[in-house]
């Protein structure tokens, strides 16, 4: 038995169906129509994962700073007119 004390008892239906806590629901940002990945570890846990939206796409790439590059024939850039491109080809 689990020790958690986020540990919630559900019941299964017949069909297979489980209704997951309202709780659980809000602290994984879960509303109707989310699709949620299952996965079962080696120890016959079951585990469930929100997947991104296309909503939450859409708010994750809109931070990312667009910029255009210009590489010539030998497949270098000017730094300083792609700074953002820059940083990111020298992170580790």
């Amino acid at each position: 038995m689990n020790s958690n004390s986020d540990a919630k008892i559900i019941k299964m239906s017949s069909e297979g169906r489980v209704v997951i806590p309202a709780t659980f629901r809000e602290k994984m940002g879960l509303s109707s129509g989310d699709h949620l990945q299952a996965t079962l570890n080696a120890e016959g846990k079951l585990c469930l994962e929100k997947l991104l939206s296309a909503l939450d796409w859409q708010a994750l790439i809109a931070g990312i700073p667009v910029e255009h590059v210009d590489f010539d024939a030998a497949g270098n850039y000017d730094a300083t007119k792609s700074p953002n491109f820059d940083e990111w080809m020298h992170e580790e």
